[in-house]
């Protein structure tokens, strides 16, 4: 039974239509086989977006249009991968001036509820384009957006086992439910931690601790981990706990002062340091009651 006074979202129920746009060049593998494995929750669906992007000049002409098109088609049949999900993204085209621009179209026309994007390394080849897109899009509070971060763009990902941190605020559930889905979809371990620290006020620290038993018991999984980590700086806290894990999973930054950040630097620096792929979540926006919820009991890394 969940306790009254608890306000319950609605994202573990939540039926999946994935958007996964790819600029031609990327490291565009892990995050393509991520959107695949959300899209294959019960009921979901999903599209892989090649944005066909056209240059100034003798792009204009019809002939060179249609070679982009196939040059773009034939990137995406190389990205091919193998393994035992199935592929659940339908791939469609769309010649652009403006990825950003395109790509909320594309959320519109096919009512996507999340967004899957590459979230670049310094080794990924098209790191400043998708950098400049991710800046442009992070406004938009229309979707939950996975940002997929991998060492590997040779590997679709694949875990055996998967480790999501769930702290206790607004973008707790969407963290659980893309952690159980990509568990269901692979048929990995999955461990739900979550760090407590005594540097916050313990007010904070119960509501969060309360938060998290809650969505515990929405998912009704019995097999899955749960585990409570002790650490004065819960960044660290969560690189001691994906070792052995080959998929880690966390949220977003999510402040009402600041939306386009991401991620602290603390945490962005354990990211960095991790050698197994990493799923960032950023919720869609929420709303006025939730709003509250984020001002006292937000998620901060």
């Amino acid at each position: 039974m969940i306790p009254k006074g608890r306000v319950y979202l609605s994202h573990l129920t939540t039926r999946p239509r994935v958007l996964a746009p790819v600029l031609m060049g990327q490291m565009a593998r892990p995050a393509i086989s991520v959107g695949d494995a959300i899209a294959s929750s019960a009921g979901g669906s999903g599209n892989l977006l090649g944005l066909v992007e056209i240059r100034a000049g003798r792009d204009n002409e019809v002939f060179a249009q249609e070679q982009r098109r196939r040059d773009m088609l034939r990137w995406l049949a190389g990205l091919e991968y193998g393994g035992e999900v199935r592929r659940r993204l339908r791939v469609t085209l769309r010649m652009t001036a403006n990825a950003a621009s395109s790509i909320r179209d594309a959320i519109a026309e096919t009512e996507a509820t999340s967004l899957v994007l590459e979230w670049p390394t310094t080794a990924s080849p098209r790191r400043h384009g998708l950098s400049d897109l991710i800046r442009q899009l992070l406004p938009d509070r229309g979707v939950d957006i996975a940002f997929v971060r991998s060492n590997d763009p040779n590997q679709a990902i694949a875990p055996r086992s998967i480790m999501a941190s769930i702290r206790g605020g607004p973008s707790a559930r969407v963290v659980a439910s893309t952690a159980a889905a990509l568990a269901d979809a692979y048929g990995s371990a999955l461990t739900l931690v979550h760090i407590r620290t005594d540097a916050q006020h313990p007010d904070r620290s119960r509501r969060e601790w309360e938060s998290f038993e809650q969505i515990v018991e929405e998912m009704q999984r019995p097999s899955t981990v749960v585990r409570l980590h002790h650490h004065n700086d819960p960044a660290a806290g969560i690189l001691e706990e994906a070792i052995g894990h080959d998929l880690v999973i966390i949220g977003s930054r999510l402040s009402l002062q600041t939306p386009s950040g991401l991620v602290g630097r603390q945490l962005l620096r354990v990211v960095r340091q991790l050698q197994c792929p990493v799923v960032m979540v950023r919720p869609r926006s929420f709303s006025d009651s939730t709003r509250v919820i984020a001002a006292t009991n937000g998620h901060r890394p």
